[in-house]
């Protein structure tokens, strides 16, 4: 029999790639498994068409980046995205993505009385500076709280942000990720791995920086991702192309992914700030430790002994690679600890329960 019909705001993966792209693909198609009726609304095309991609109906919107369009808060393109969430009649709303588009989408939902589930993805939609712009931001947060969206968090760093508000969180679900292996694969601790597309944010001049201090070593550091053609990508491949032991591998798809981090030695993150980044997870999942320069979601690496947060001291992460990889015993039990804990806490089965018994309950 079937179930409710959600609808996804969210970009559809991997029509667009990204990390809360990719975690609502896992839950999209978790849901489909247990007949619940799924339709995507997919911004950020060229093309406006609707299609059906691998069981899934999608509303494929394109967004303009003009002045006026972002001043009203995109007051056309939500007209469209609302007008086809009328059409389609959905039981639940969910948006992965707390951004502009939200305000509108919440307003709508409760307009037409139907639950709006708000995922929250990253830290930094959470975080308001003292400018104008962050002014504007709390502004509209507060506001669309208004509308009583069911807020997910990924973190307890996120669910205090909220609680700030006096806004209660429905919970606190961290990402998830298919189970990859059942046992510690051959690791190559020679091979060094960076994931992520280069934004200012993801800071991989800093990854590229570690390198070069390894230069005369074995060490093979290895970047899978997209790097723009502005300035700052031309800055950063620059320096790969002279790197001796730098390989770059463009932007890949998760099975490529995967496949690299089962024999990689450590992963290395090196961004200003994460929610809770899906490469850790992915890492874990192959008994790949982590080296953080400023992340340690939950404390989980902490408490767990499956990796290293630099706590944002860039000098102690050749300090860290150093001492993870020489000690062959520590290594090997760090690599272990990664495995169960990623099979313990972020197994697809085990928080979609979770997620699913949201569902009901807000329904």
């Amino acid at each position: 029999m079937r179930r409710d019909k959600i609808c996804f705001f969210v970009p559809f993966y991997p029509l667009i790639k990204g990390g809360a792209e990719y975690q609502s693909k896992i839950i999209a198609t978790a849901l489909k498994e247990q007949q619940y009726e799924i339709v995507y609304i997919s911004s950020g095309h060229e093309k406006e068409q609707c299609i059906v991609v691998d069981g899934f109906k999608i509303y494929q919107l394109n967004v303009s980046s003009g002045i006026v369009e972002k001043a009203s808060l995109y007051k056309n393109f939500m007209k469209k995205v609302c007008d086809i969430i009328s059409k389609e009649a959905p039981n639940i709303i969910y948006q992965r993505i707390l951004n502009t588009f939200t305000y509108r989408l919440a307003k709508f939902s409760k307009k037409n009385n139907i639950p709006f589930v708000l995922h929250i993805a990253d830290n930094y939609s959470l975080e308001f500076d003292k400018g104008r712009l962050g002014i504007l931001k709390k502004k509209l947060f507060k506001a669309l709280l208004k509308n009583g969206p069911i807020i997910i968090c990924q973190t307890a760093y996120q669910r205090n942000k909220i609680t700030e508000f006096d806004y209660a969180v429905a919970d606190v679900i961290p990402n998830m990720h298919p189970l990859l292996t059942e046992t510690v694969p051959k690791k190559d601790r020679k091979k060094i791995i960076w994931i992520g597309n280069a934004r200012p944010v993801k800071q991989l001049e800093v990854y590229l920086k570690l390198a070069k201090s390894f230069e005369t070593s074995q060490l093979k550091f290895h970047i899978i991702g997209r790097i723009p053609e502005n300035a700052y990508g031309i800055s950063l491949q620059e320096t790969i192309a002279t790197g001796k032991n730098i390989v770059y591998h463009g932007g890949q798809d998760n099975d490529y992914v995967n496949s690299l981090l089962l024999n990689s030695g450590i992963l290395i993150n090196t961004s200003v700030s994460e929610g809770f980044s899906n490469t850790f997870i992915q890492a874990w999942m192959c008994g790949t430790p982590v080296l953080a320069l400023n992340s340690d979601p939950n404390s989980i690496i902490k408490k767990n002994n499956i990796g290293v947060n630099c706590e944002g001291e860039q000098d102690r992460m050749k300090i860290a690679l150093k001492e993870l990889l020489e000690n062959s015993d520590a290594y090997d039990l760090m690599c272990q600890k990664a495995l169960r804990t990623a099979q313990s806490h972020f197994s697809v089965e085990m928080n979609m329960k979770r997620f699913v018994a949201l569902l009901v309950k807000s329904n």
